[in-house]
Formats: structure tokens, sequence, C-alpha cells
């Protein structure tokens, strides 16, 4: 299934670019559960991706999006890996307890979300299948672990999400005060984006849930 969702992830993605990837055109001509809920876990890809990308410690990661440069690296490599499905992880965690609050209905569909997200962004990583595979079955024991704090509406489990997101990008420990405000500024830019929270999207997804149900 995995593989397949895979395939039929880049299917998408041939066949929805030519719209622009505008919502409403891309809601408008999907027909079937699977293609609704791709189209849903696009978006939350990209909103991921926008935490990453907005964030101002980003230069600090020294995260490099590049497969063709892991052949030059050595020891590095695997650390590089490691913090970049990591931190879009803990990325798409935060987007999807936002998403969990305003639409629990959604829960139900958590671990579908996942993986087409996870098949979106190695699409859009440009890596191979069996790169995708191993990624997989690391973003799964993330989510194993961390479901119970997606899931809760406590509002201090977003805080805890904020952590674990700051500590996947393995900066060091460092001074405490620098943490801090490394901490704070992260949720500031967390912030950010969740006011352009695509709601739109949500709206899009439910009215064609409906008519496909």
């Amino acid at each position: 299934m995995s593989v397949n969702d895979f395939k039929k992830t880049k299917l998408w993605h041939k066949e929805f670019k030519n719209l622009g990837y505008d919502s409403k055109l891309i809601f408008k001509k999907a027909k079937t559960k699977f293609e609704i809920l791709s189209s849903l876990s696009f978006f939350l890809t990209i909103m991921a991706s926008e935490i990453l990308l907005n964030q101002p410690i980003k230069k600090k990661i020294n995260i490099i999006h590049n497969n063709f440069l892991y052949k030059f690296m050595s020891k590095d490599s695997k650390k590089v890996d490691r913090v970049e499905i990591n931190s879009f992880s803990f990325s798409l965690f935060m987007i999807l307890q936002k998403l969990f609050k305003e639409e629990d209905t959604l829960e139900q569909h958590a671990d579908q979300i996942i993986n087409l997200s996870l098949c979106h962004w190695s699409k859009i990583q440009k890596i191979s299948e069996k790169q995708y595979l191993q990624k997989k079955e690391n973003v799964l024991k993330l989510w194993s672990k961390n479901k119970p704090i997606v899931f809760s509406k406590i509002e201090s489990s977003k805080i805890d999400l904020i952590i674990l997101l700051y500590k996947s990008f393995e900066i060091g420990i460092g001074n405490k005060e620098i943490i801090k405000k490394n901490i704070a500024v992260l949720g500031f830019s967390i912030s950010k984006v969740f006011k352009e929270f695509r709601y739109d999207v949500i709206n899009e997804f439910k009215k064609k849930e409906k008519i496909i149900r």
C-alpha cells in the first residue's frame, strides 16, 4: 500500500500541477477518496514546510535539501538526513494538531494523512522509492510515540511539540537563555504560519467529501 501510494502521489502531481495547485480547482477535479485526501495532505505538507522555511534559526540547522550532495558527504550525511526528516515530521505534527483542533473528524484519517504527506514531501524532495520507505519507517516511529500529544486538545501540548521540533534541529545544548530565546522565536514563526492556516482547503475537502461519501 505504501509503495502504491508513493506511485499514485507522483501521478497526482502530474495531473494537478497544471491547475497551478489552486485548491478550488484541485478539489473540483478530484473524484476519489484518495484524490481528496491526497489533495488535503499536499496543502498540509506545504504548511509544514513553511514552518521550516520561515523560522529564523534555519541557518544554524544546515539542512541540505539536495540528494546529489549526499554522496560527497561523509559521516555528516546521516545527521543531515536525520535532522531533515525529523524536523519535517514535527513540523507536520504541529500542523496536524492545529488541523485536528479545528476539525476533529479528520482524526480518523490521521495515519493516511501522515503517509500521503510524506509521499508529497518525498516527491517535492525528488527522493527515490527506496529512500521514501526508509524515511517512512522513521516517521511512523515518531508518530507512534508522539500521537497522544498531537491528538491532545490541551494548550500546553502545543508547547511540547514546539520543544520537540526545536530538539529535532540538533543545534546543541548551549546557553539556557539562548535556547529559551530560540524556542520563543520558533514559536512566533509557527504562530505566523497558523495565522495563514489554509481553512479554505479544509472547507473544500469537507464539501467534496460529502459528495464522494
